[in-house]
């Protein structure tokens, strides 16, 4: 701990609160003398979620793989985490059926590439369903995930060495994608398109934390579908007001 506190007074100074995380993350695996610290914990999410794969897949057949219905799955998937403060899990098998309390319709362009950022291990395996289903549909999608672990972010270890595209370390991706269209999961990803983003793009989450339900006027746990334009100027909005 006194080596993990002395490290952390220096981190604080970084500007950047995603590349804040991902350095102290790193601290983490060195001290704990783990390069991927929380492996056991995403080998049980996925084995979790793998159970419930059959009930999804047969919902979005029977909608015809619909892009739209595929997102809003997703975004309730997004419902594991084990590091907001004050957040409690729901059951999966009943939160996956959650409906978004705000729902953007945002048609991702043809014309792009359509980049799928993954977040947590297990519900990754609910956004490989997404990707299915864009396919499906015409779409030029992509999986993508950091190369090297944070937290519980899933690894393309953890996804039995699927076809995915890695971005260096373990920074979120959205700093590494400068073109294209990205369907982006979870807080982390959204905060770094905050910071980051240079592209246009959904985002697919819950509201885990006080500060994202605060911002978006829902309550804790909601399911969202919102665009990066949408969350960078919920945000500004915010902090203007503070």
């Amino acid at each position: 701990m006194p080596d993990l506190l002395s490290r952390l007074a220096e981190i604080i100074k970084e500007n950047s609160r995603s590349i804040a995380f991902a350095r102290s993350f790193d601290i983490v695996k060195l001290l704990s003398g783990s390069e991927d610290p929380y492996a056991d914990t995403k080998a049980k999410l996925g084995d979790v979620c793998r159970k419930i794969l059959p009930r999804i897949e047969a919902h979005l057949e029977a909608h015809q793989w619909d892009v739209l219905e595929a997102m809003r799955v997703s975004a309730a998937a997004n419902i594991v985490d084990t590091s907001v403060l004050g957040y409690e899990a729901k059951n999966i098998e009943e939160a996956i059926w959650d409906r978004p309390v705000i729902e953007e319709t945002i048609i991702p362009p043809k014309d792009k590439d359509i980049y799928v950022v993954l977040d947590n291990a297990g519900e990754a395996l609910v956004d490989m369903l997404l990707v299915k289903a864009l396919r499906a549909n015409g779409y030029r999608a992509y999986l993508v995930v950091r190369k090297e672990s944070y937290e519980i972010d899933v690894l393309r270890k953890d996804l039995d060495n699927a076809e995915v595209i890695e971005t260096p370390g373990n920074l979120p991706p959205i700093f590494y994608i400068g073109s294209g269209f990205v369907i982006a999961k979870g807080i982390a990803n959204a905060e770094a398109y905050i910071e980051a983003g240079r592209v246009p793009s959904i985002h697919l989450l819950r509201a885990k934390c006080d500060v994202i339900a605060k911002v978006f006027g829902v309550p804790k746990n909601s399911p969202l579908i919102v665009s990066g334009e949408t969350m960078r100027k919920a945000f500004l909005e915010q902090k203007q007001v503070r």
